[in-house]
């Protein structure tokens, strides 16, 4: 039997071996990155994700009036390589199934996530600080609360305080 013959044949007892897409939906692995999903609740600006992404698809833009800073993720740049949700410290970026995108050719420029995450405040002297979101608090906060919620500066004078009262008090122990 000649060989497209054998195929017509097994595709008309076992069905076709083609997916069906765009009839029907698109089977995705399991394992498949898709487009970066964001969680404005867990990012404490870091910019680690910026950094790594070899893309450039990712903006973190301090706003006007400096309360916080705008996240933006371009998705025409994000080649979907994963790096930015691999680094994340908080897991703030992680990486869906999700690689459908499609969109009109005018809709490019905004076909992105854009996020509004406002600066923490320092706890001792209000300056403004990296965000201290409830996640992150619940993880860390508890190795020193006293200490979590300071600016560097702040953090820097405590400890100093805390060195000085621990030398004193060794010093006061010797003989």
């Amino acid at each position: 039997m000649l060989p497209f013959l054998k195929i017509m044949v097994r595709n008309l007892i076992f069905g076709p071996s083609t997916d069906p897409f765009p009839f029907a939906p698109a089977k995705t692995h399991e394992n498949f990155r898709g487009c970066a999903v964001f969680d404005p609740e867990k990012c404490i600006l870091c910019g680690i994700c910026r950094h790594v992404c070899a893309a450039g698809a990712i903006q973190i833009r301090v706003n006007e009036e400096g309360t916080g800073m705008q996240y933006l993720l371009w998705h025409n740049s994000c080649v979907f390589c994963g790096m930015c949700a691999h680094y994340c410290p908080t897991g703030a970026l992680t990486m869906s199934s999700n690689w459908h995108l499609t969109h009109l050719g005018e809709e490019k420029f905004t076909n992105c996530i854009s996020s509004f995450i406002h600066f923490g405040e320092c706890a001792q002297c209000g300056a403004k600080i990296q965000p201290r979101p409830q996640a992150i608090v619940d993880k860390l906060g508890p190795r020193s609360p006293e200490r979590f919620l300071l600016c560097p500066k702040c953090k820097r004078e405590s400890i100093a305080k805390h060195v000085a009262k621990v030398h004193s008090i060794t010093t006061q122990d010797r003989p």
